[in-house]
């Protein structure tokens, strides 16, 4: 961050970055469920898809709702469990990126903050605070950063 900035302009400079990382994770996330999606006939795949994918900006709620589209979506049109258990893979398989590595390798280099940092504060945002707890733990995090080396940079 540059020293001459203000606060509410580094701080503002700072949530900007939490928000552009999030888009960048639902943008990934989208292509993961198209790909996996496509592959397992989930009808309406794209759409389908699209929908899971911007779900992931609510927190906890989000992915068990995009779980509960695609799994009857797939059971009821395809009436086929190979698809149906695609999906489920691809699901699974795009929240354990999603909550391991993206989350955590994306927010964390966005906000100047190491991933496993970004993981814990939203381990414990979640234990503490519920869904919004997930939700905000990152930015009110990353403004904390901010504060802490302004504060640091004051006092040298």
């Amino acid at each position: 961050m540059n020293s001459q900035r203000s606060l509410p302009a580094e701080v503002g400079y700072t949530l900007t970055g939490w928000i552009v990382a999030q888009v960048k994770i639902v943008v990934i996330l989208t292509g993961i469920y198209a790909v996996g999606f496509a592959a397992s006939r989930v009808p309406w795949w794209l759409a389908v898809a699209a929908v899971c994918g911007l779900l992931n900006f609510i927190p906890i709620a989000g992915p068990v709702i995009a779980l509960l589209i695609v799994l009857p979506v797939t059971g009821l049109i395809k009436q086929d469990m190979l698809s149906v258990l695609g999906a489920l893979i691809t699901y699974v398989v795009a929240q354990g990126l999603e909550g391991f590595y993206l989350t955590p390798k994306i927010m964390g280099r966005r906000l100047g903050l190491s991933p496993w940092i970004v993981f814990l504060e939203i381990l414990v945002g979640g234990l503490v605070f519920g869904p919004l707890g997930v939700l905000f733990a990152a930015p009110v995090a990353a403004v904390v950063g901010v504060l802490w080396r302004r504060s640091r940079r004051a006092s040298v």
